[in-house]
């Protein structure tokens, strides 16, 4: 089977990942513009070869085996500087980093993300899975999403079409994110900063950033905290392997520096499994998964 140039093989995936856990990619792809990107994943379907989108490596959990296929890494493609106009509007392509985002958002003096502060990844991810924090989500101040889709067109989904749900966003289902626009509200660059700092402290204060993670591992179920429930149960500090329940924060699994993906996993099952028998509560992931077999993720 022929290669395009721009694919690389047995490219190692851990070190794309904020968890910097995982095996290979068979074939690995950083497309800097959208005809490349479109060029590989036409070489994908014709030989059909499975395909995984990359962002910014946050929110997944990569198999020890790694994949089986083609990683088309996004972080790259088509990142221009950000330019709002005097109507709080601006075009932003997938591969913008969020947090530097939403920053220089509030140093400009535009309000809408600010609590968005600190939450990894591209702002394509963001939107894949509709990110949020305290009280704002990342479709809230969005107009449109331009994404590709499975026949490789170019199609304009308006914000009302996507159909935006809790962690969640059904009408970008099988589509790449490409742009988005949004529109934010002026407001006092001063007080914003305050906010972005006061965000940014909260998570320093309440998450353990230091150890590599993905950040929350399973939705807030109605009513509660998924964090909450397994404390309660018990687990904080509980470890397999390299793998460990956060002792600060129940929702996080961090890796302390040698933790293998399949240590993680079990952690997911024995927090899903023990919160389920205590408090007939069952937690839903938010992180996925990568590259595994089925029977090695049930009751995850």
């Amino acid at each position: 089977m022929h290669l395009p140039a721009e694919i690389s093989e047995n490219v190692l995936m851990g070190p794309m990942t904020s968890y910097s856990i995982g095996g290979p990619a068979k074939y690995y792809a950083k497309p800097a513009e959208q005809e490349i990107l479109i060029r590989i994943l036409q070489w994908a379907f014709d030989n059909g070869v499975q395909t995984f989108i990359l962002g910014g490596g946050t929110n997944i959990l990569v198999s020890d085996r790694g994949f089986e296929g083609l990683v088309v890494h996004l972080k790259d493609l088509d990142v221009k500087p950000v330019e709002i106009n005097e109507n709080g509007e601006c075009t932003v392509g997938a591969g913008t980093m969020l947090t530097p985002f939403v920053r220089h958002l509030a140093g400009r003096g535009f309000s809408g993300m600010e609590d968005l502060i600190g939450i990894p990844g591209t702002v394509g991810g963001a939107l894949i899975m509709n990110a949020g924090a305290y009280t704002q989500e990342i479709n809230q101040s969005l107009i449109f999403v331009d994404v590709l889709t499975e026949n490789m067109r170019v199609k304009r989904v308006k914000k009302e079409e996507i159909g935006f749900q809790y962690r969640s966003a059904p009408g970008l289902k099988g589509k790449i994110v490409l742009s988005s626009k949004f529109r934010f509200t002026p407001g006092d660059p001063q007080k914003l900063m305050t906010r972005v700092r006061e965000v940014t402290a909260m998570r320093r204060d309440r998450q353990p950033l230091k150890w590599h993670s993905c950040g929350s591992v399973f939705k807030r179920p109605p009513g509660d905290y998924a964090g909450r429930l397994i404390e309660a149960a018990g687990l904080k500090g509980t470890s397999v392997g390299g793998a460990e329940i956060s002792d600060k924060h129940a929702n996080f699994i961090i890796n302390r520096g040698n933790a293998s993906a399949s240590d993680v996993i079990e952690l997911i099952r024995i927090a899903k499994r023990r919160v389920e028998e205590e408090f007939s509560v069952s937690l839903q992931r938010e992180v996925s998964l990568i590259g595994f077999k089925k029977k090695e993720i049930q009751d995850t």
